[in-house]
């Protein structure tokens, strides 16, 4: 089995036995991969703190037939601050759990790599409202995927959609109009508003995103539709995405 070099984002960690822990990572050529860190919970083990969730590192891994074994790491950026924020930790953590279930192992999508670098150096700093840039990140990792909603027309008829309420059709991967989406079933349904910022989510960058002011309803309303957008191809819900909407109703 060969030894590799890879840039890699830690997605998951858990224990394995006494002194052992199982990573689930994302790496820059690798695509989705599990590797185990052994003696890293000893005192005076080589790693220390650098295999914790969000770190970026460069890291040196023996592939192995089910899993791939750590050799070496260096740290590009720890993300620190990002896991000592309660909020943004918890936002933070609900991009990594999207990246670790939307991908197969060894599934390869460069971009979605340099995606979650960019998102999380982003979260580090200022950032106006995170439930905003959560939302951005998850339709643009859909977009990645190839579930790119589409948002212009109607998906049954073509009209443009300029105004008026419109609902988000789960199972076309679109909007239907007010007339289109009658009988429909699996729909989300949109404010003009909401409408409007998504678009601009998906055709801005995560820096443009991180400085939007919008109201707390609308970012709300927003995120609800990129989790249930996500979770329509997904077929499942994930954990952290009922602790972030737990902490945003607390909050309103």
């Amino acid at each position: 089995m060969a030894t590799y070099k890879e840039e890699a984002v830690v997605l998951r960690a858990y224990d394995l036995g006494e002194a052992d822990r199982i990573l689930t990572m994302i790496t820059a050529g690798r695509g989705l991969r599990r590797a185990v860190a052994k003696g890293v919970k000893r005192t005076r083990s080589k790693f220390g703190g650098r295999l914790e969730p969000f770190t970026h590192l460069d890291a040196v891994l023996h592939e192995g037939r089910n899993l791939d074994t750590v050799v070496q790491v260096e740290i590009i950026r720890s993300h620190e601050s990002v896991r000592a924020d309660f909020a943004k930790f918890l936002f933070g953590e609900a991009m990594l759990e999207m990246i670790e279930k939307s991908l197969h192992e060894g599934q390869r999508i460069p971009r979605i790599f340099e995606a979650l670098c960019v998102t999380l150096d982003v979260l580090e700093g200022d950032v106006c409202d995170p439930a905003l840039l959560l939302a951005a990140f998850e339709f643009k990792i859909c977009a990645l995927i190839g579930y790119h909603p589409h948002l212009d027309c109607c998906l049954h008829c073509g009209r443009k959609i300029e105004g008026g309420r419109a609902c988000l059709d789960l199972s076309g991967g679109g909007i239907a109009c007010a007339d289109c989406s009658r009988g429909l079933e699996n729909l989300q349904a949109m404010s003009p508003d909401s409408l409007s910022l998504i678009r601009c989510l998906l055709s801005e960058d995560m820096a443009t995103v991180a400085c939007r002011e919008e109201s707390p309803r609308v970012c709300r309303d927003v995120l609800g539709t990129a989790f249930r957008f996500s979770e329509s191809f997904l077929d499942r819900p994930l954990r952290s995405r009922q602790v972030v909407l737990r902490y945003l109703d607390k909050g309103t």
